[in-house]
C-alpha cells in the first residue's frame, strides 16, 4: 500500500506537518515514491516513519529525565555551596578574631616599645646630667675655697695688725 503525507497523519495519529517534516528526512528518502505527483512512502516507509517517531518520543522521555535528573544536580550544587558559603563565612568570623587579637597585640608591643625608648633616652641621657651635676659641684666648691681663702688672708691681714695684747685676748 501507499500512503501520502495525509494517510500517514491518519495512519500513525500525527498531523499533516509533522508527517510532512518526517518525510523530508534523510533516513526517509530512500523509501520516497512519487505518485500521481505526490510523495508517498510504501510500508518499509511507513515503518521508518514510525521509528523515527518512536526514537523522538524516547528522546523526549529521556530529555524530559535528563532534565529532571539535571535539576536534581543543581538543586545539590545549589545546596552544596550554600553550605561552603555558610562554612567560609564561620571561617572568615574565626579569623577576624585572630586578627583583632594580633592587632592588639601589636598595639601593647608598641606601647611596650615606647616605653622602653623612653627609658632608654632617659638612661641615656643619665650622664648629661651627672656632667652638669659635676660641674655645678666643682663650681660650688671652688667658690667656698675662694671665700674660705678670702676669709683666712682677711684674717692674717687683720693678725699682723693687732697688737700684741690684742692678739693674746683673742685668741
Amino acid at each position: 500500500m501507499i500512503y501520502d503525507a495525509f494517510k500517514i497523519s491518519k495512519h500513525l495519529n500525527i498531523s499533516k506537518v509533522t508527517a510532512y517534516a518526517k518525510m523530508k528526512l534523510p533516513e526517509i528518502k530512500p523509501f520516497i515514491i512519487t505518485h500521481n505527483g505526490k510523495s508517498c512512502v510504501d510500508e518499509k516507509g511507513l515503518d521508518a516513519i514510525k521509528q523515527c517517531l518512536k526514537y523522538n518520543h524516547n528522546s523526549q522521555a529521556e530529555s524530559e529525565v535528563a532534565a529532571t535528573d539535571v535539576t536534581l544536580l543543581k538543586e545539590d550544587m545549589v545546596d552544596i555551596l550554600k553550605d561552603n558559603i555558610e562554612f567560609i563565612k564561620q571561617q572568615l568570623t574565626v579569623k577576624d578574631g585572630q586578627l583583632y587579637d594580633i592587632n592588639k597585640l601589636l598595639e601593647n608591643t608598641q606601647i611596650l616599645f615606647k616605653q622602653e625608648q623612653e627609658k632608654n633616652k632617659i638612661v641615656l641621657s643619665l650622664p648629661q646630667t651627672i656632667k652638669e651635676h659635676d660641674i655645678q659641684l666643682v663650681n660650688t666648691l671652688t667658690q667656698s675655697l675662694e671665700k674660705q681663702r678670702a676669709i683666712s688672708e682677711a684674717e692674717k691681714v687683720l693678725h699682723k695688725k693687732k697688737g700684741i695684747l690684742q692678739r693674746l685676748f683673742y685668741k
